[in-house]
C-alpha cells in the first residue's frame, strides 16, 4: 500500500506529538529521581540519570569552625542537602541525624534563624568550638550555607538521658540501674565544674544556663557528656528561662542572668530527675520530693525501676542535691565541691 501525502502527515504529527511528550515526561521524572554520585572522598552531587537533565542548588556557604581540609572532604553545600532523620526540636534548633555516604553517622544542628546577629553567631561558636574536654560533646565543624547556621558533632547512639528515663516518640524508657545513674551523675558534674573554670575574654567564669537531662548524652558505657553549653551566649537569657521553668533558680524570676550559683540549682534538679525519675517539667521536683520524703521516706520516692538499691549512698545523693538546691544561692556549694561529693559515695 503506497502512503498518500493526506495519509503521511497525521502519522508525522503524531510522532511529534509523542517525541515532546516524552522529553516532557524525561525532565519531569529527572527532577524528582535524583541519584548520588559515589567518591572516594564521600560527596554527595545531586545528578540526574544519565540522559536526563542535571540538577543542582548552589546558595552561597561559609566556614565557620573547622579544618578547611576537612571542608574539602564534606562541603557545606552537599551536607545541608543531605537526608536527614529529625531527633528533636531544643532552644537552640532543630537537631538532626545524617548519615553521610562513607557510612559515618553524624549529629547536626540547624541553629534557630534570628537568635543572635551573625558576628555573634561566628565569635561564640568558634570560642566554644576550640574547648575541648573529655566531658564535653565537641564540636567539629559549622558553617553557613545561605542564610543558615549548621553545627557538627558526634553522634552517640543511646542518645540523651532524657530518651533513657522517660522514652521517647515510638521508644520505651530504659530502665537504668542506680549504679549506671550515680556514674552519669560524676560525668556531668565533671563537665560543669570544667566549663567553670574556663572564662571569656573578659575574664568572667562560663555559665551553663540550664543543666537538664536532655544535653547529657549518654554512651555505650554509661559515660556521659554535656551538649549545648553554648546555648546561654547565643539564646536570649529569657528565652530559656521560659522554656524551662521546672529546672531554674528561683532567682532567675527576678534576676535574668545566669550564674555558676544557678547552674548548681538546674545540676540539683537534674539528681532529683535521676533518683525519682520523675521530668522536673511535669511538677515542681523540689517540692515534691521534699513532700514524698516527709509522708512515705526514702521508698516512696525513688524511681522504682532502678531495681535495688543502697538507702545509705540514696540519702547520701538527696543530701547533696538538697545543698544545691538550697534558696540562697551564697549557701550552695560551688560545682567542684559537688563533684567531689558526689565521688565520695559509696558504690
Amino acid at each position: 500500500m503506497v502512503r498518500t501525502p493526506q495519509t503521511v502527515r497525521p502519522l508525522k504529527i503524531l510522532m511529534l506529538s509523542f517525541y515532546m511528550r516524552s522529553c516532557f515526561l524525561c525532565i519531569k521524572v529527572g527532577k524528582k529521581l535524583m541519584i548520588r554520585d559515589k567518591s572516594s572522598h564521600g560527596r554527595v552531587t545531586n545528578v540526574t540519570p544519565v540522559s536526563l537533565l542535571e540538577v543542582k542548588v548552589a546558595l552561597p556557604t561559609k566556614v565557620i569552625f573547622g579544618d578547611q581540609t576537612v571542608a574539602k572532604k564534606l562541603a557545606p553545600s552537599e551536607l545541608a542537602q543531605l537526608a536527614k532523620v529529625r531527633l528533636g526540636e531544643g532552644t537552640l534548633g532543630s537537631l538532626f541525624k545524617v548519615v553521610l555516604d562513607c557510612g559515618s553517622t553524624i549529629t547536626m544542628r540547624m541553629v534557630r534563624e534570628g537568635l543572635v546577629d551573625e558576628a555573634t553567631l561566628e565569635y561564640w561558636i568558634n570560642f566554644f568550638g576550640a574547648i575541648r574536654n573529655t566531658w564535653l560533646l565537641p564540636m567539629h565543624f559549622s558553617f553557613w550555607y545561605g542564610g543558615e547556621a549548621f553545627i557538627l558533632y558526634e553522634y552517640l547512639c543511646l542518645g540523651s538521658l532524657e530518651e533513657l528515663l522517660h522514652g521517647s516518640e515510638g521508644i520505651q524508657f530504659t530502665p537504668i540501674c542506680w549504679r549506671a545513674r550515680k556514674h552519669i551523675a560524676v560525668c556531668a558534674a565533671k563537665a560543669v565544674a570544667f566549663l567553670h573554670t574556663q572564662v571569656t575574654k573578659n575574664g568572667e567564669g562560663l555559665v551553663c544556663g540550664v543543666i537538664k537531662s536532655s544535653n547529657v548524652m549518654v554512651q555505650l558505657d554509661f559515660s556521659a557528656c554535656l551538649s549545648s553549653y553554648e546555648t546561654a551566649y547565643l539564646v536570649p537569657a529569657a528565652t530559656i528561662i521560659r522554656r524551662n521553668a521546672g529546672r531554674i533558680a528561683p532567682e532567675l524570676r527576678h534576676r535574668k542572668v545566669f550564674t555558676q550559683k544557678s547552674d548548681v540549682y538546674s545540676f540539683g534538679i537534674l539528681l532529683l530527675e535521676l533518683i525519682t525519675g520523675k521530668k522536673p517539667a511535669v511538677t515542681n521536683m523540689r517540692e515534691y520530693v521534699w513532700q514524698n520524703r516527709k509522708q512515705e521516706g526514702l521508698k516512696g520516692m525513688y524511681d522504682k525501676r532502678m531495681g535495688e538499691i543502697q538507702k545509705e549512698t540514696m540519702d547520701e545523693m538527696l543530701e547533696i542535691a538538697r545543698l544545691c538546691l538550697g534558696s540562697n544561692p551564697r549557701e550552695r556549694p560551688a560545682m567542684d565541691r559537688v563533684l567531689q561529693m558526689i565521688q565520695n559515695l559509696q558504690d
